[in-house]
């Protein structure tokens, strides 16, 4: 009796051990194809998943497709796939293959001086008031995900820029250092603002000229945390005559100021997509320390926070909500140059895309409900470059409600119909994304206060 107790005992914990073994697999090797450029080891550093890691089964298809994401966000690649093969028992072999972009790219540059398109169309939208030239960037020049950019401009403001950034300057891949020089001058300036619009200045002289400089580190911690510390130094001088439209453009009414910045950010980046999220989360965090130097100079700091969340509503259907603060020291007389809230870049109520409502401290809120109803890889065959013979597209029909309080403590000098009251927008749209990160969307508003009609911007989601 005890020795069959004892059998029973040893084929039961036999079957247990195997039936255990059998719920994980081990990872004999992570193999890269189509990366003709990009260093291997560039690409590991994304990883959560090496050579001799053990897995489990039921999880391998989600760590899998985490880790092909996250492979897509260095911005290397037009597309990545990834696929595992069973070698032997309870062993497998992990592929990751890319489509590189075009990483040498030389292309003319025509973009609108104004801060988008509804602005240059209200403003006759005469090519008087567009900016062309060239750009010329080396992505990833050296196979490290390196950037060398120069920047020519001439139209309604002229401008040299030169740049360099190279995100993995230590062995272990998580320092990264960025420079960039530039100089400006034109004969076209912005010198303040009234009823929330943006007075500008034309002459045949040129009114303002700039020379800048910035260096940035980055530190990264694991996959997702990044921190950043970057100097920005400034030398502006602009003619008598804006002064005498604006005395507050500079600081002490002059007409010169050498402006130094310092800034430190924290970001937590955890997006399926960095252009244009559909699923995940963002967390970003902002520090400005600026001081406009010389005699009896001024300083002064704001903080900036943001949060944006990205749900899978299942179905094809999507749900994003973006939320953005920034909060300047109060009792500054900060001028005009220096100062900046809603109608810059993407921070704006959409339908108030003519407005731009200056003040000390905002709070805005985007929300965007999304359907899917394209998606897919249209390729091209009678191109050759594989880097352009397959374009995705994806169309998605939007729902938005945005909101915003922008706090200003003298609107009657800007004549602000805007400011110190809440304002709302809400419409209907488009979003269309296809390759190297292009994002084109298109609204309609149904209710605002801003009055703009069709809406377009160009660019990334958050």
């Amino acid at each position: 009796m005890n020795v069959r107790r004892l059998v029973l005992f040893l084929l039961l914990s036999f079957f247990s051990k195997e039936a255990a073994q059998a719920q994980y697999v081990i990872i004999d090797s992570v193999i890269f194809k189509g990366n003709e450029k990009t260093k291997g080891s560039i690409l590991r550093r994304e990883l959560d998943l090496n050579s001799g890691d053990t897995v489990q089964v039921a999880d391998l298809d989600a760590r899998l497709e985490f880790n092909r994401r996250k492979l897509t966000n260095t911005n290397l690649f037009i597309l990545v796939n990834g696929d595992y093969t069973q070698n032997k028992p309870e062993h497998v072999v992990i592929t990751y293959e890319f489509s590189e972009q075009w990483y040498l790219l030389g292309y003319p540059i025509f973009q609108l001086a104004d801060r988008n398109l509804n602005e240059w169309w209200s403003k006759g939208h005469s090519f008087d008031r567009t900016i062309y030239g060239a750009h010329l960037i080396h992505n990833n020049f050296m196979g490290r995900n390196e950037k060398l950019s120069f920047k020519a401009e001439t139209g309604f403001s002229q401008r040299v820029e030169l740049g360099y950034s190279n995100p993995y300057l230590d062995r272990k891949k998580t320092i990264g250092l960025g420079l960039a020089l530039s100089y400006s001058n034109s004969t076209n300036i912005i010198y303040k603002t009234d009823f929330d619009k943006l007075k500008i200045l034309s002459g045949d002289k040129i009114l303002r000229e700039r020379w800048a400089s910035a260096l940035s580190l980055r530190k990264r911690f694991k996959f997702y945390d990044f921190q950043f510390l970057e100097f920005r130094y400034s030398h502006t001088v602009i003619t008598d005559t804006v002064l005498k439209l604006n005395p507050n453009y500079f600081y002490k009414g002059l007409n010169e100021q050498n402006f130094l910045q310092l800034t430190y950010a924290f970001s937590y980046d955890f997006r399926d997509n960095a252009a244009y999220p559909l699923r995940g989360k963002k967390l970003d965090f902002g520090y400005n320390y600026s001081q406009i130097m010389g005699q009896n100079g001024m300083n002064f700091w704001d903080v900036r926070a943001a949060a944006a969340a990205f749900l899978d509503l299942k179905s094809g259907f999507f749900f994003s909500t973006e939320w953005k603060a920034k909060y300047t020291q109060a009792n500054r007389s900060i001028p005009f140059a220096n100062l900046q809230a809603l109608g810059y870049g993407g921070d704006n109520v959409r339908g108030y895309e003519l407005n731009v409502i200056n003040g000390t401290h905002y709070l805005l809120s985007k929300n965007t409900f999304k359907f899917q109803l394209i998606n897919k890889i249209i390729p091209l065959r009678f191109i050759p470059y594989k880097q352009f013979n397959k374009v995705p597209i994806a169309v998605y029909p939007t729902v938005f409600f945005d909101f915003a309080y922008v706090n200003q403590p003298q609107p009657e000098l800007t004549n602000s119909r805007f400011s110190n009251r809440w304002i709302y927008g809400t419409g209907l749209g488009f979003d269309f994304v296809t390759y190297y990160n292009f994002v084109l969307k298109m609204g309609v508003p149904v209710a605002n206060g801003g009055k703009s009609g069709l809406f377009v911007s160009i660019g990334r989601e958050f």
